[in-house]
C-alpha cells in the first residue's frame, strides 16, 4: 500500500506559501482528475454540525482477522503510522495507534476543483466551504479546544506522487478559504494531502474513483 503522507501545518500559514517541504511535482502526461459534479451538491449543514459535533472517543474496535474492507469501509495498515480505517457508512475514521482506537468524525465536502490544480471548479464548491465554515466557527465558540483536520485524497489514477501534491494543494486551498476568507481562527484547523493512501475504490470505475477524489472535514479533538 502506498503511504507517504505530507503534513501542512495549521498554524501561522495565514499568509505564507506552500511550506518548504511541499515539492511541486510535474502534472503526468495523462489526466489524473475529472471534474463531474457529484449527485449532492450541496451541503447538508444540520447533519454536518450534529457529526462534527460528536468529539472524538475511544472506541474498542474488532481484531485485525474481524475488521474486514468493504465497500464502505477502508482499512491501511503501515508499519510505524496509525492504522486508519474509513467508515463511510458511519462517517467516522478509527485511527488506531500504540494499543489505543479512537474515533474521528468526519464530513465529505461536496468540492470540486479545475482539473489538476487546487483552484475551487464552481459557485456551488465556494458555498459549500463558506458553509462547513459556519458550521466550524459554531462548534468551535460552543465547545473549546476543537480542532478539525482538513484531509486532501485522491483516486489511485495517474502517478502516486503527483496525487499526493495535489490533494495537499487541495487541503491547504480549503484551509485558507475558511481562515482568511470565513475567518476561521488557524488554531482550531489543521490540514493533511494523503493522496491516493487512502482510496474506497482502488480498483474502481471512473465513477467510483470520482467518489475518492475527496476532501473531508475531520473533527480530531
Amino acid at each position: 500500500m502506498k503511504s507517504r503522507l505530507l503534513i501542512l501545518s495549521g498554524l501561522g500559514l495565514l499568509s505564507l506559501p506552500l511550506p518548504a517541504q511541499v515539492t511541486v511535482v510535474a502534472p503526468p502526461t495523462t489526466p489524473v482528475v475529472e471534474v463531474v459534479r457529484p449527485a449532492e451538491p450541496s451541503l447538508d449543514t444540520s447533519d454536518a454540525q450534529r457529526r462534527l459535533s460528536v468529539a472524538p472517543q475511544v472506541v474498542v474496535v474488532p481484531s485485525p482477522d474481524a475488521a474486514v474492507p468493504s465497500r464502505t469501509t477502508t482499512i491501511t495498515e503501515t508499519k510505524g503510522r496509525p492504522t486508519r480505517i474509513y467508515n463511510a457508512d458511519r462517517n467516522v475514521v478509527i485511527v488506531q495507534e500504540q494499543g489505543q482506537s479512537r474515533e474521528l468524525p468526519f464530513v465529505t465536502l461536496p468540492v470540486l476543483f479545475v482539473k489538476e490544480t487546487d483552484e475551487l471548479l464552481d459557485e456551488k464548491s465556494r458555498i459549500a466551504v463558506e458553509q462547513i465554515a459556519g458550521v466550524i466557527l459554531a462548534i468551535s465558540r460552543t465547545e473549546a479546544g476543537t480542532v478539525f483536520d482538513i484531509e486532501g485524497h485522491t483516486s489511485t489514477d495517474g502517478e502516486e506522487n503527483y496525487n499526493l501534491e495535489l490533494s495537499a494543494a487541495r487541503a491547504k486551498r480549503v484551509y485558507d478559504e475558511l481562515t482568511q476568507r470565513y475567518g476561521v481562527p488557524a488554531e482550531v484547523l489543521s490540514a493533511h494531502g494523503y493522496g491516493e493512501a487512502f482510496p474506497m475504490y482502488p480498483d474502481g470505475t471512473e465513477k467510483e474513483m470520482q467518489q475518492d477524489r475527496r476532501v473531508l472535514v475531520v473533527r480530531t479533538k
